[in-house]
């Protein structure tokens, strides 16, 4: 029998998100319903406590959880509702009016409240807290946005709720049913949090046609965006981008009233050739690219192999180096071993040199040797310093004593017209003669596109990173890339100098790349911790942070847990849940806000989910940490619905209650979100119920992100398994055949 023979329909009304999956759609929902508390689970990719919904699906009975009812979709009741109006009033749109305003509103004049604003709006002058200069703004707000009302009313037919009907309104205005009737499949490129299933939903409500050319399109155009957000693939092989097509629309297809009719693998295959004769996608040697990442690797390969063969700078002569190296190794009172100072030679020989290597191994040493002997060069040549985040350019600058920027901050990036834009390209090319660049494996394809562009024709170009830590965040494979092309100079930097006087977390992270057990020594600042089940684990990780931050000993932005996934126990999830909880409880004197299931509130440690380059002086980017310093109220007259004040780095962002979905609790995240960040203590858990992500380049990472104080969490089965898998994830990349000419 199939799903759609068995499916039934529950209307029901959402208390709370009591799951939700960091890595798809899927929820766990506590409902109330006419005959009382139900459990829904199911894949929403929006979805609001509070609000009333009509669910159709089948009821399964778990064998642990008992009784729940398996949703396949699902649309929220219209807004006439009394819940869609207070969701309406509440949405931010109608100035000065906030969750509790809206409901006295509305509780006062139940589903007449419309009516009432629009026909007789003294009346609001009866519900308390509102006088005549609100009344006012109130009505005048409400007219204003009347054309809402119709959109609202619109989407919500189609299943979005009243607050993400909101946020389609904001971006697209009074062109919204427009926009969506045309083309449903745009909310998947321009909303945040709106993936192809729930556009698919919306589309096929508005009678899209299963096997449209828009919806193959769409579809096609979301598999390579998600291979690169996902995966880090700037490209995906053609026959596995079809291959994936086809298993993301048979799944969804399968149990619906459509089963059956979704389109062939030879239809795919045939949209993928259209796409690429009509210049939606470019396909080379079947590799089968978006076009901004085939336009980003392209340029950066041409732009890299011009300036590595960039010589305006003399290269100086041989005496006059050593003599130079002479005087800067007494100026520094340390002696350059034989590999070290032919690093700095070397890096007035090339345009472009890499400079890698693990903690411990001189990379510091060696910058600074290169911006000694570039300031004694020919009256003194201009050196740039800069890092991809704020962290790692701010601890650049520590140890070189020089001023350091963040790439985005040097090259003079703004927000114009909807779009990034960076003043420094390649018309208006970066004044310096030499340029340091660190943490460069942070890099990835889209910031390199715009490094390399923005260099100037008689620059140097020196990339400083670890090539075995993990890659980019976003998509390319930049610094490993440029390593194994063989096209451009690598020091290699493997010798720990100095280890008398480095740490044992130092040395235990080169024990780890060489496929060595680490070695823990009473009173050191690494140590291992044995837990045995997931649960142990967490419990341990939460009481050791709090211990740690206890009495001021370290600022919760000092102390971070990682751990290789979400899911699980032992997930990144779960433990942020739990020591929040333990460390920054629910309290009457904080404010706090929810959304999907989560809590924000005062003093929370958060993470930046996504890019906004809109936020800020110059952008808040994936991965920036940051600490709610105080929630303010939708009454404020600074904004219109409650908002979190969060400090990221010293600069205060503002993050409205509707874009809580760019951020999450970051008390522990994941090993991958974390590189390029260093922190006094670092806690990594260590579990066989995590075995998919055990691999030595991820342990290494999350080694080499402590500073002070290591404590790795779990069982030594699983540190077993991390230390012997080297194997990497390959990403999908060409630019080292692009350098290499092969």
């Amino acid at each position: 029998m199939s799903r759609s023979e068995k499916e039934r329909s529950l209307s029901a009304r959402v208390l709370r998100i009591r799951f939700k999956s960091a890595d798809s759609a899927w929820k766990v929902l506590g409902v109330e319903t006419d005959t009382g508390p139900a459990t829904v689970i199911g894949e929403f990719e929006e979805i609001e406590e509070g609000l009333e919904y009509d669910f159709q699906g089948k009821w399964d009975t778990h064998p642990q959880y008992g009784q729940q009812f398996r949703a396949f979709s699902h649309h929220s009741r219209p807004p006439r509702t009394i819940r869609g109006m207070i969701a309406y009033l509440s949405s931010g749109l109608i100035a000065g009016i906030g969750p509790k305003m809206a409901k006295r509103i509305v509780d006062r004049f139940g589903d007449k409240t419309f009516d009432v604003i629009s026909a007789e709006p003294q009346r609001l002058l009866e519900v308390p807290g509102i006088a005549e200069v609100k009344k006012e703004q109130l009505v005048r707000s409400f007219n204003e946005h009347k054309n809402l009302q119709e959109v609202v009313t619109y989407l919500t037919g189609l299943g979005l709720s009243a607050n993400m009907a909101v946020r389609l309104y904001r971006e697209y205005g009074d062109e919204t049913i427009g926009v969506i009737t045309n083309n449903p499949y745009r909310l998947t490129r321009d909303v945040f949090g709106i993936g192809f299933r729930r556009a698919d939903e919306i589309a096929r409500a508005s009678g899209v046609d299963p096997s449209s050319a828009q919806r193959l399109r769409a579809a096609i155009s979301f598999m390579l965006q998600q291979a690169a957000e996902r995966g880090g693939h700037t490209f995906l092989p053609r026959d596995e981008l079809c291959d994936n097509i086809y298993r993301l629309l048979e799944d969804i297809a399968t149990g619906s009233a459509e089963e059956g009719r979704h389109p062939s693998l030879e239809q795919i295959e045939r949209a993928v050739s259209d796409a690429e004769s009509d210049g939606i996608i470019r396909v080379e040697d079947e590799a089968a690219y978006l076009l901004k990442y085939h336009r980003c690797e392209s340029q950066v390969a041409r732009r890299l192999r011009q300036i590595h063969g960039q010589q305006a700078l003399a290269v100086p002569d041989p005496q006059i180096m050593d003599k130079i190296l002479s005087q800067v190794q007494s100026r520094l009172g340390m002696e350059y071993a034989p590999e070290q100072e032919e690093a700095v030679r070397q890096a007035f020989r090339s345009g472009v040199m890499i400079i890698t290597g693990g903690p411990g191994t001189g990379k510091t040493t060696i910058v600074r040797g290169i911006m000694e002997v570039a300031e004694s060069l020919g009256g003194g040549l201009r050196v740039l310093l800069a890092a991809p985040t704020g962290r790692a350019a701010r601890k650049l600058g520590e140890v070189t004593g020089h001023q350091a920027h963040t790439l985005h901050r040097l090259m003079g990036y703004s927000f114009a017209e909807g779009r990034p834009v960076f003043r420094h390209d390649a018309e208006d090319p970066l004044e310096g003669d030499v340029l340091i660049v660190d943490e460069s494996s942070m890099v990835d394809i889209e910031l390199a596109q715009h490094l390399v562009d923005a260099v100037g024709p008689t620059m140097r170009l020196i990339l400083v990173g670890d090539a075995d830590q993990l890659p980019s965040v976003g998509p390319g494979n930049f610094l490993r890339d440029l390593v194994r092309s063989e096209l451009l100079p690598v020091v290699r930097l493997e010798k720990i100098y100095r280890q008398d006087e480095v740490s044992d977390i130092v040395i235990n992270a080169h024990r780890i790349n060489s496929g060595n057990e680490p070695v823990f020594v009473r009173g050191g600042e690494s140590y291992f911790v044995s837990r045995d089940t997931p649960e142990e684990i967490c419990e341990h990780v939460v009481q050791l942070v709090a211990r740690l931050t206890r009495n001021g000993r370290y600022g919760i932005e000092s102390v971070q847990v990682l751990s290789p996934m979400h899911r699980g126990a032992s997930g990144v999830t779960n433990i942020n849940n739990e020591i929040q909880k333990m460390i920054n409880p629910h309290s009457p004197a904080k404010g706090e806000i929810s959304r999907g299931g989560i809590t924000y509130r005062e003093g929370d440690k958060v993470m930046c989910l996504r890019n906004n380059y809109e936020k800020g002086q110059a952008g808040i980017f994936n991965g920036n940490l940051g600490i709610v310093r105080d929630v303010i109220s939708s009454d404020d007259d600074l904004v219109d619905e409650p908002t979190l004040r969060i400090d990221f780095d010293g600069e205060l962002v503002l993050y409205g209650q509707s874009e809580l979905n760019e951020i999450g609790l970051a008390y522990a995240t994941t090993v991958h979100k974390a590189q390029g960040s260093e922190f006094p203590v670092v806690v990594a858990v260590l579990s066989t119920s995590q075995y998919v992500m055990l691999q030595r380049n991820l342990l290494y990472t999350a080694v080499t992100r402590a500073e002070n104080l290591l404590v790795l969490v779990g069982q030594q089965r699983a540190l077993n398994i991390a230390i012997s898998n080297n194997s990497v994830d390959e990403r999908y990349s060409r630019l080292a055949l692009r350098l290499s000419g092969s």
